[in-house]
């Protein structure tokens, strides 16, 4: 049966980085499992970086693009080698390329299809349509809706709902909209509150209705098919290093590509005469956090991902996924 894969683009990119610096012949593989897993060939391995899971799993069989988040096993013998310089019919485009362009597009989601003969499509999706899984992250935003005032509350970046963003509130914001629809005739709402045996509900005009109250966590969902949100996401500060904790609390992390303990240190007697110069940088993005005696400690983010190519590159085809040898070169100096 033919299935499609759903894996974050952001780790997915890591891992690719990862193997265009580390490999010969830079890969990803996708591995076998109940979810399968996507990890690289670099050498050596991302020891303290996790392959990426598939975090959705949907059947294209019967009925296109239906989502039905399936397990699958691709079965022991199954390993699959996607080359990433290579360009290919699949996607048109090395996928290198593809996932750097998709990642600089916004795009949240890299996807593979799959069918009884292997490997059918490679590409990258911006959202995902569904309600977002208990693991899904949710970050600070502003959500509005027709008819309704801006509030403060929660979206889930790379799910789209009811044509819309999701949105979560906390309890106080949830009593406001449940006041701000309570009045919908005069502000054009599409739907109304009603509440019946202690349970407040969204209606629309037709009766199609969705409950309004809050979960154990304390924030509610506020979903209905005539109301989509817009987000607009509350920006980050700005970061004072680059570097951070690990998810273990004793490694370090580049906050900018997500890496685990891939990094170089480097210190030199500093040209102020006194004192070092030392430079901590990561080797997947090349993003450092650099010190010096007379201005201190600062971060260097560099852009992530890098930029696609641009230069065309001949086309070799698409190696055999089973392990037939993958006659794509470096493409240019460093190897990418």
């Amino acid at each position: 049966m033919d299935r499609r894969l759903w894996f974050d683009l952001h780790a997915t990119v890591l891992h690719a980085e990862h193997a265009l610096t580390r490999a010969a012949h830079p890969a990803l593989i996708l591995r076998d499992g109940p979810r399968p897993l996507l990890d690289s060939n670099g050498i050596p391995m991302f020891t303290a970086t996790p392959a990426t899971r598939a975090l959705h799993t949907d059947d294209l069989t019967t009925t296109g693009d239906a989502v039905t988040d399936i397990a699958v096993r691709l079965g022991p013998d199954r390993p699959l080698r996607l080359p990433l310089q290579t360009r290919s019919s699949l996607t048109g485009t090395p996928l290198r390329d593809l996932l750097r362009r998709g990642a600089h597009d916004g795009h949240r989601w890299c996807t593979v299809d799959l069918d009884t003969a292997g490997l059918r499509a490679v590409t990258t999706e911006p959202v995902r349509d569904g309600q977002p899984p208990a693991s899904a992250v949710w970050r600070d935003a502003h959500l509005t809706a027709a008819g309704l005032s801006t509030y403060p509350g929660q979206t889930c970046p790379g799910y789209r709902l009811h044509g819309g963003a999701p949105a979560r509130f906390a309890t106080d914001v949830l009593r406001r909209i449940i006041a701000d629809t309570s009045c919908s005739h005069t502000t054009g709402c599409p739907v109304f509150t009603v509440v019946e045996d202690g349970v407040t509900w969204l209606v629309d005009e037709i009766g199609d209705r969705t409950p309004a109250t809050a979960a154990d966590d304390g924030w509610c969902c506020v979903a209905h098919p005539a109301l989509p949100w817009t987000a607009t996401a509350v920006p980050d500060p700005e970061p004072d290093a680059v570097f951070g904790y690990g998810p273990d609390g004793s490694s370090e992390q580049c906050g900018v590509c997500g890496a685990v303990n891939e990094t170089s240190y480097h210190e030199l007697p500093s040209m102020a005469g006194y004192d070092l110069d030392t430079v901590l940088t990561c080797t997947i993005c090349g993003s450092a956090d650099v010190t010096d005696p007379i201005f201190g400690a600062r971060p260097r983010p560099k852009p992530w991902p890098p930029q696609p190519e641009t230069q065309p590159e001949p086309s070799n085809g698409w190696p055999d996924p089973h392990g037939a040898d993958d006659r794509s070169g470096p493409t240019d100096g460093a190897g990418r």
